[in-house]
């Protein structure tokens, strides 16, 4: 316990919930940006089209893969979590 104590005040420690905080602010802003990323890029309908495409297929890879790397370490679906 003592180890767990030192190492948390030399910072070499940090919580779940902080670095999980941290985690989902940093993907809000990622998704937010690529969700807005075609019209920041084009004035063209079908090369926006072409773009939301892209991001939408980007988005759901990493989703499927951040699943799957949950499922292998035996995380507990969301809707499951408390």
């Amino acid at each position: 316990m003592l180890q767990l104590r030192l190492m948390e005040k030399k910072r070499e420690l940090v919580r779940r919930e902080d670095v999980n905080a941290l985690l989902d602010e940093i993907c809000g802003v990622t998704l937010t940006h690529l969700s807005g990323m075609a019209a920041r890029c084009s004035n063209d309908l079908t090369v926006r089209r072409k773009l939301d495409a892209v991001v939408r297929q980007v988005r759901t890879d990493i989703a499927e893969h951040c699943t799957k790397m949950a499922d292998e370490r035996g995380e507990p679906p969301l809707d499951q979590q408390g």
